[in-house]
């Protein structure tokens, strides 16, 4: 099984260890054929801690923070074959979950885009796998509503369709933490989008890959540990991108607005 590693870095001191560690532990069959670490001018020792790491790694220094699809698109542009797992910096790829994912490629070719269950230091489950973010479910996240009967079950829906079922279920996006792209998707469906910074470049992700008719899978038995920073909910630059990326995506996609889009298993 051929695969590479891409993970974009932006001032990530405090977990890129953790995740190159968990790389250099896994099983000699499931180790990546290549690491691409791409850095968005980090301003802490992140370069640092991943030069004096044990494995292998290809870097690449952007002079200024281009953003998560465009870093992430310079990093597979070294690669020319075999699948893709695009990792953020603050996740532990467990032993097992790449043999998994790289089964279901082989025995679904219609897949384009793959996500394993992340569970965090608890060993609980993280929600990953999600319905469209149509305005229901945005009003339901992020305004008083959210505290009312409509409003939590909406979110409730949004959140856990797709993420309690044991064994693979067709979702209709997922969280870009972990996303394992198959050779197939990438010939058929492409890259990132680079018109989103920050945010809601994996829902379009997602939604693209339904659209060139293919299949986008939540995998439960594929496990990656997941130290989940939500910042976009506290406010400030990164509240910003969201919402700005959330807009665009709304209007470029305007029948999420009546909470419809493509795939997912009903």
């Amino acid at each position: 099984m051929k695969w590479s590693a891409i993970i974009t870095t932006y001032n990530s001191e405090q977990v890129i260890g953790r995740a190159l560690e968990s790389l250099i532990a896994l099983p000699p069959l499931e180790k990546p054929s290549s690491v691409v670490i791409v850095d968005n001018a980090s301003k802490d020792n992140t370069i640092a801690i991943v030069r004096a790491s044990a494995l292998p790694v290809k870097i690449i220094i952007n002079e200024q923070n281009l953003g998560l699809s465009k870093a992430n698109n310079i990093g597979a542009a070294l690669i020319q074959e075999g699948s893709l797992f695009f990792l953020n910096p603050d996740v532990a790829v467990m032993p097992g979950a790449v043999s998994e994912l790289g089964k279901f490629e082989k025995e679904h070719p219609e897949a384009a885009l793959i996500g394993p269950a992340m569970v965090d230091e608890n060993g609980a489950r993280q929600s990953t796998a999600r319905t469209w973010p149509g305005p229901p479910v945005i009003i339901s996240r992020r305004t008083p509503l959210a505290k009312t009967k409509w409003g939590s079950t909406i979110a409730s829906d949004h959140m856990n369709r797709y993420n309690s079922p044991d064994s693979p279920i067709r979702t209709q996006w997922l969280v870009g933490a972990a996303m394992w792209l198959t050779t197939k998707g990438r010939r058929q469906v492409g890259l990132m989008s680079e018109k989103y910074f920050l945010y809601f470049e994996d829902v379009e992700w997602c939604w693209r890959a339904w659209q060139s008719e293919m299949e986008v899978w939540f995998l439960p038995n594929a496990e990656i540990g997941h130290v989940c920073q939500r910042e976009s909910a506290s406010g400030g630059t990164t509240l910003h991108y969201h919402l700005k990326s959330m807009l665009r995506f709304i209007i470029s996609h305007p029948s999420v607005i009546f909470n419809t889009g493509p795939g997912g298993d009903k």
